[in-house]
């Protein structure tokens, strides 16, 4: 049980940072290829967008978090 638990906060977090770093690399990446930051930017934003609609858009998860916290 608390294995599943922490896989499921490291699966999270991992998407959150990954999502995340996808969008602050953006104006790094502008500086040598506009077409692949704004890919970048567009990819974490999606990312950040799917983390968040499979998290809180499944009714037991959404009520476990607000119970119990993330």
């Amino acid at each position: 049980m608390i294995f599943d638990v922490l896989t499921g906060k490291l699966s999270i977090l991992i998407t959150l940072a990954f999502g995340t770093l996808l969008i602050v690399l953006f104006p790094i990446i502008h500086k040598e290829n506009k077409y692949f930051a704004w890919f970048s930017l567009v990819m974490g934003v999606l990312v950040l967008v799917l983390l968040l609609w499979f998290t809180f858009g499944n009714v037991v998860i959404r009520e476990q978090i607000l119970r119990y916290g993330l």
